[in-house]
């Protein structure tokens, strides 16, 4: 299938009633648009077998939406005192044990009676705190090796390192995150630098948070991006918060704009 664009959604809110009708309702007027959408219950699955009934309910009404693909949030991080002032997220600290049994745990959500008998199945894993130097690959490559054997409703893996990565990892996952940070830093990175001057462009996704501008200027940046006339990225979400448990004031403005170079893309324009 080819990917046109799609919006990475960071869906980090607990779903009580209504809290995820922004997505819901954004995907059935968008239908073109496809959503990736990042669920974390507890900094992961949680400590529990299964899901609590609002991740039940919210979860399988993802599901019912063809548009939006599931993906479950599993980190990679035991320790947060690297780097010269010990205050940097260590990647790869957590055991790969650890790892396993998170994935494992997303995967019987969805075996029939173990949980629920709603479709609450997962499509993909969105490894966080990912590494980007390539001393960490063989942990990568084990733990993306045991989410594509573990599920069986979708296999997608996404890296999220925020930052450019060793070419290494580009074999092993299907997408990488290479940015997560504020709209001034993106305006003075030098983008090419994070897909390999465009080699990897279908594998990139970016996240862009505190984004100040007006509407024009997202429409700009979002077709700067995701457009096939420029080495088009996978994925994109933007919000105007510094925080991911709020959909963003410009939601709506993102999913009109996504669409419009979606629909390019594909009349190939």
């Amino acid at each position: 299938m080819v990917n046109f664009g799609f919006i990475l959604v960071p869906l980090y809110i607990y779903p009580l009633p209504g809290a995820w009708d922004p997505l819901f309702q954004a995907a059935k007027a968008y239908p073109n648009v496809t959503f990736q959408a990042v669920i974390n219950p507890d900094t992961g699955p949680g400590g529990g077998n299964c899901p609590d009934a609002s991740y039940i309910n919210a979860t399988s009404h993802l599901n019912a939406i063809p548009n939006i693909k599931t993906l479950a949030y599993v980190h990679t991080a035991a320790r947060f005192d690297c780097g010269p002032s010990h205050d940097w997220i260590c990647p790869c600290t957590q055991p790969l044990s650890a790892l396993r049994t998170n994935i494992t745990k997303y995967q019987n959500w969805n075996v029939r009676g173990k949980c629920t008998t709603s479709d609450v199945h997962i499509d993909g894993i969105f490894f966080d705190e990912a590494p980007s130097d390539a001393s960490n690959a063989t942990y990568m490559r084990n733990a993306t090796a045991f989410a594509k054997s573990t599920l069986t409703r979708g296999t997608t893996v996404l890296f999220n390192s925020g930052q450019a990565v060793d070419k290494t990892y580009w074999s092993i996952a299907d997408y990488i995150n290479v940015f997560e940070d504020t709209m001034a830093v993106y305006d003075s990175a030098d983008i090419g630098a994070l897909d390999g001057q465009g080699v990897y462009h279908a594998q990139t996704t970016m996240i862009i948070h505190d984004y100040t501008s007006d509407a024009s200027v997202l429409q700009r940046d979002v077709k700067t991006i995701l457009s096939s006339r420029h080495d088009a990225m996978a994925g994109l979400y933007v919000t105007d918060l510094s925080i991911y448990s709020k959909f963003p004031t410009n939601w709506l403005q993102l999913v009109g704009d996504m669409q419009t170079v979606v629909n390019a893309n594909k009349a190939g324009m």
